[in-house]
Formats: C-alpha cells, sequence, structure tokens
C-alpha cells in the first residue's frame, strides 16, 4: 500500500512537471498580406526567430529572415519579456538586443517559426502558398488541423485572432 500511494505521487508530480515545460502549438496565420504566430494562451516570450530553408541545399540548411533575441551578457534580473498570445511577422518589441531582418518572405518555399517561452516553447513549420495563404504541412500537434479563426479590428486598425470552435 506504501509502494501504490509513493508510485501514484511520483506519477502525478512527473505529470505536473511536464505540463511546465516542453513544446507548446503554435498557428500559423495569413490575413491578407500579414502573417501571424498564435499561441492558444499569453506566455512571457524570451525569443522569436523564422528562418527560411534553401531548397538547393541540405536538409538541415536554414537562413534567419526575422529573429528577436536577448543578449547573453544581460543580467537576467535585468531583462523583462512580454507576454503575447499573437505575434505578427515583424513586431518590434522593447527589449530585444539582437534584431534580425524582418526580410521579406517568399512563396512556396518552407519557413520555420521557433518561440521561446522560458521553459516553454514552440516550433512549426510552414509554407506561403501562392494564393497567400498560410499552410502547415505538418502540424506538430494533433488539435491544430482544420483551426480555423475569426478576425476582429480594433479602433486602431490592429487584428486580433480568436480561434473559433470546432465544428462537427
Amino acid at each position: 500500500m506504501k509502494f501504490s500511494i509513493k508510485t501514484v505521487f511520483l506519477l502525478v508530480f512527473s505529470l505536473c512537471l511536464c505540463s511546465c515545460t516542453g513544446p507548446v502549438p503554435v498557428d500559423v496565420v495569413m490575413l491578407g498580406d500579414e502573417l501571424f504566430f498564435v499561441l492558444e494562451e499569453e506566455h512571457e516570450i524570451s525569443a522569436i526567430q523564422v528562418a527560411i530553408r534553401n531548397p538547393n541545399a541540405g536538409a538541415k540548411d536554414w537562413k534567419r529572415v526575422w529573429a528577436l533575441v536577448r543578449d547573453p551578457a544581460t543580467p537576467v534580473n535585468g531583462r523583462t519579456y512580454p507576454k503575447a498570445k499573437q505575434i505578427k511577422y515583424g513586431q518590434k518589441f522593447a527589449g530585444f538586443s539582437e534584431v534580425t531582418g524582418p526580410f521579406e518572405l517568399q512563396k512556396n518555399v518552407e519557413y520555420s517559426v521557433g518561440i521561446s517561452m522560458g521553459s516553454k516553447f514552440a516550433r512549426e513549420i510552414f509554407i506561403i502558398t501562392s494564393d497567400n495563404k498560410a499552410v502547415m504541412p505538418h502540424p506538430a500537434f494533433e488539435r491544430q488541423k482544420g483551426r480555423t479563426y475569426a478576425v476582429s479590428v480594433d479602433k486602431d486598425g490592429n487584428k486580433a485572432l480568436a480561434l473559433e470552435p470546432v465544428q462537427k
């Protein structure tokens, strides 16, 4: 009995620990000429990177087209992390000391987005098709397949994406 209680306690503790770290889904959504990365919940963002795959090179040849990262020499207690649920490609956040791009996105090539959120991270491969849609060929999570978003625009013209319920 004592062994069973310890085992159950360790299992629950492990599940709690695993739920605090690891990958989270990020959806890639195209609205007109704007590209958005949408997380399921708001997170503190510590780095963002978008890279393009060179189709003429090896599978590991990626080139940054947009990145926001912090100088690793900056003291941790002096850093602030912006909170975001959606991030527009090329969006500026204060506090990121190293900025790459944004460069113009091409059609029909593979891109990779990586978002670091402390102990969590989001990664996804996507393609912008010739009809200007963002497609994730192999979403990291099953629940990402077939997602659709409702768009609202505030008085300043900023777009907000909200996940629409799944139709069955």
